[in-house]
This record gives structure tokens, C-alpha cells and sequence, in this order.
């Protein structure tokens, strides 16, 4: 036998084994792939985002309330933590830098640098969607389902934490975009 008939031999022996293989193992299924991590269905929703507006929920709010707070997601160049599902949110009252005579003139209207920072401040509130065991969720949520920068939101959840430095957490159980 020559070497060219050795190997079409052997091709051939190993192609019936592996059709052979093929048949006895019954149907196959794919492996489903990881679905992509996503926020719960129905989570965020459209509508007409009302509420409480941050800064008199921010007067008013005690640790373990349920409220609707109402407010523009933005507050610094960023307001979306990295990874997470946590962003902040800043009073409809203030105004970003797009809602001025010139909004072309800052690239990044939504960390509303034409306010003044203790107005911010009192005007910001920190929003987190998480697991069942309070732990924000490992996911980055701007862009999904409308959460980017300057959209009005309407966030129903519970006060986590508040104190008189002016930090307000809501964990979020719904989420209603403008």
C-alpha cells in the first residue's frame, strides 16, 4: 500500500467512526450561551415620571421610606458607576448646561458644571438597583431602556441610607422614564 492509499484509508476509517459516533449519541442540544446581564423585565418603564423632586425628598426622607423621587440623571461628567447598576440623579429644577442660551457649549451637559456645587449638593440623590440581597447589581446600566444622561426619571424604592452631609441612597424597585 503507497502512502497516498494509507492515508485516504485512514481518513475514511476515522470519518465512518465519527459518523457512527454520531449516530448512537441520539439528538444534541447547544449549549445555551450565558443570556447577557440585563435589568428585570418590566423594571423600567415609559410613562410620565412623577414624584417627590429630589431636593424635598432630600429635606424629608427617612432611612427604610418608600417614596417616588423624581429627578434628571446627571450630576458629575460620569453619573453612572462603573459596573454597577448605580447612578445619580440631580433636581428637575436645576439646570443643566443644555437647558442654558448656548447648550452646544459643554460636551458633557449633565454633570451640570454651570451650577453652583453646594446647590448641587443639596440637590443629588444616589439611586441603586440590586440583587435580592441588597448588593447593586454587577451590571452597567446607562443606555438600557433610556437611562442616559439628562433623561427624567421617576425611581420608586426605599430610603437605604440619608444623613445631614446630604447623602441620600434610594434602592430602586421601579423605574419610570420621561
Amino acid at each position: 500500500m503507497n502512502r497516498t492509499t494509507a492515508t485516504t484509508a485512514i481518513a475514511s476509517v476515522t470519518a465512518i467512526l465519527a459518523l457512527s459516533a454520531c449516530g448512537d449519541a441520539g439528538p444534541r442540544t447547544a449549549t445555551p450561551a450565558a443570556a447577557a446581564p440585563s435589568l428585570p423585565a418590566g423594571f423600567v418603564t415609559k410613562g410620565a415620571a412623577t414624584g417627590t423632586n429630589v431636593a424635598a425628598a432630600k429635606a424629608s426622607a427617612q432611612v427604610g421610606q418608600e417614596l417616588v423621587i423624581v429627578g434628571r440623571i446627571g450630576g458629575s461628567e460620569d453619573p453612572f458607576v462603573a459596573g454597577r447598576a448605580v447612578f445619580t440623579i440631580v433636581d428637575p429644577a436645576l439646570k443643566s448646561c443644555a437647558d442654558g442660551s448656548d447648550p452646544d457649549h459643554c460636551k458633557t451637559p449633565w454633570d451640570y458644571c454651570c451650577e453652583d456645587r453646594e446647590s448641587l449638593k443639596r440637590s443629588t440623590a444616589t439611586i441603586e438597583i440590586t440583587d435580592a440581597a441588597g448588593k447593586p447589581l454587577a451590571l452597567a446600566v446607562r443606555g438600557m431602556q433610556g437611562l442616559d444622561p439628562l433623561a427624567t426619571i421617576a425611581v420608586t424604592g426605599t430610603v437605604t441610607e440619608r444623613n445631614d452631609a446630604g447623602l441620600l441612597v434610594v434602592r430602586a424597585k421601579r423605574i419610570e422614564v420621561r
